[in-house]
């Protein structure tokens, strides 16, 4: 399934996070759309390799898409738009990671840290629970988890909500693709074979990335400069993981999106 914001030719696609987290870049596709006056694509993810994710990306971009295509990806979907873009050249004209995590297994310690002094003591708890049921073999409801762990997320990592929300499409949890996609996207990243990938990229590259993101912005740059990859990057005061949602962030955000395509 593919969502379509604006009007053909669809030369920009936003690739959503997660993994699992079907829909949620409705808003940064809708933003996009407006604020660049351009077709708009939202692919959702369906598969539970990344392989099969790739293939599957081809395909929705291949079917709508005015090739070479924008691919703007959001957190997870950072990095599945790194690794298309790394393995079908042709079809991309210039990958926008958005909120992406750290390139390097060094910095993910910081992420949990973060996320941890912004909630209080109940919500610590409770997001420590979650985080262990996620990775058992034997969760149940791993939707109705996932969908309690992201809206934990949400909280510790928006800097400033936009006030009033921003109206965005539905989005829906995948808690089974979730926990096969990211225990196949973690080994890539601690076998170094995730960064080998981006080392392959020969696109224009743009790192864009909220100041007060738990994810820290090092995790994205330092392993992108040690591997030779040359990319700009956008660092955004006052803004958290997701910056379409951010009230200071939303209007640069789209600003600089508009200039970069």
């Amino acid at each position: 399934m593919t969502r379509r914001y604006g009007k053909a030719p669809f030369r920009a696609a936003a690739i959503h996070g997660g993994p699992g987290a079907v829909g949620s870049a409705g808003g940064l596709a809708e933003g996009l759309a407006v604020s660049a006056s351009c077709g708009v694509l939202e692919p959702f993810q369906s598969k539970e390799t990344i392989p099969e994710l790739e293939a599957e990306l081809e395909k929705q971009l291949a079917a709508e898409a005015a090739a070479p295509v924008a691919l703007i990806g959001h957190s997870w979907g950072a990095w599945l738009a790194a690794l298309f873009a790394a393995e079908h050249p042709e079809r991309v004209s210039k990958l926008i990671l958005v909120g992406s995590g750290p390139l390097h297994s060094r910095y993910v310690p910081q992420i949990g840290e973060r996320r941890l002094a912004r909630l209080d003591g109940r919500r610590r708890e409770r997001f420590q629970a979650l985080l262990a049921e996620l990775d058992s073999p034997d969760a149940i409801d791993r939707d109705a988890l996932l969908a309690e762990f992201g809206a934990l997320c949400t909280a510790s990592d928006v800097y400033a909500p936009a006030d009033p929300p921003c109206p965005e499409p539905p989005s829906h949890c995948d808690g089974r693709m979730y926990a096969r996609i990211w225990a196949e996207a973690a080994a890539l990243r601690e076998s170094g074979e995730l960064l080998r990938r981006f080392s392959a990229l020969r696109i224009p590259v743009t790192v864009i990335h909220g100041e007060a993101d738990p994810h820290p912005p090092e995790g994205v740059a330092e392993p992108l400069r040690e591997a030779g990859v040359s990319f700009s990057f956008r660092l955004l005061p006052r803004c958290g993981h997701t910056p379409w949602r951010e009230q200071y962030a939303r209007e640069p955000f789209f600003d600089l999106l508009a200039r970069e395509l």
